[in-house]
């Protein structure tokens, strides 16, 4: 696609995500790590081919291509999101109860769909060749957002073990989603846009907003 696109001075945006970031937390620990766009980090396995893309698109600047990369973090709002906000939702059920790993300290830097979307409209229209993106409203740690949909639901929140959660969730995906400490800042994105997230409590969208809405509209 950037061979094809050599020359014509277009845009092109690659959606990544700062799951490439991640650090393994086990047992659901805090870490202090944090990383700007261009911070040097460790690169896990899994994310190095995702990684050798970010670095094919950044590259087509120097062959007149408009190319950036949008890493988001953990999406919510709207009673949806990338997935991990949904899934605690959904397991309650069958967990009969709000599960966080371990001692649910960990988590995913954060940010509103309609906050992204927007850095996604100002990424096309004026953002730099070659540049890397995050887009960050906020950090809350698994056990709080647990805590709330606990509320929600009428269930406790509780902590369960490392095999528990990838019974509850799959062995694939559970461990990149609850397992690890993904924190992010957008140094860039505030450098090159005048851009702020509108949306900042996803506390309170569990609690009174749009999830649930979707998880107890009758309640």
């Amino acid at each position: 696609m950037m061979a094809a696109m050599r020359g014509s001075g277009k845009p092109f945006v690659m959606t990544s995500g700062t799951s490439c970031l991640s650090i393994e937390t086990p047992r659901g620990e805090w870490n202090q790590d944090s990383f700007a766009e261009d911070d040097a980090f460790e690169p896990k396995l899994w994310t190095g081919v995702r990684l050798e893309s970010e670095r094919l698109v950044r590259a087509s600047a120097e062959t007149g291509v408009r190319g950036m990369v949008i890493r988001p973090p953990m999406i919510w709002g709207n009673g949806g999101g990338n997935g991990q906000v949904p899934w605690i939702f959904q397991a309650v059920p069958k967990a009969g109860a709000a599960c966080y790993l371990g001692l649910g300290l960990n988590l995913y830097t954060n940010v509103h769909v309609e906050d992204l979307a927007r850095l996604y409209v100002m990424a096309l229209e004026t953002g730099r060749a070659g540049a890397l993106y995050h887009a960050v409203a906020g950090e809350v740690c698994w056990r709080a957002i647990c805590e709330a949909v606990g509320e929600v639901m009428d269930c406790p929140a509780r902590s369960i073990s490392y095999d528990e959660m990838c019974d509850l969730w799959g062995k694939v995906d559970a461990p990149y989603r609850f397992a690890v400490s993904s924190r992010c800042r957008a140094i860039a994105t505030r450098r090159d846009f005048d851009w702020a997230p509108r949306h900042l409590d996803l506390i309170d969208d569990i609690l009174n907003g749009s999830y649930r809405e979707r998880f107890r509209p009758n309640g």
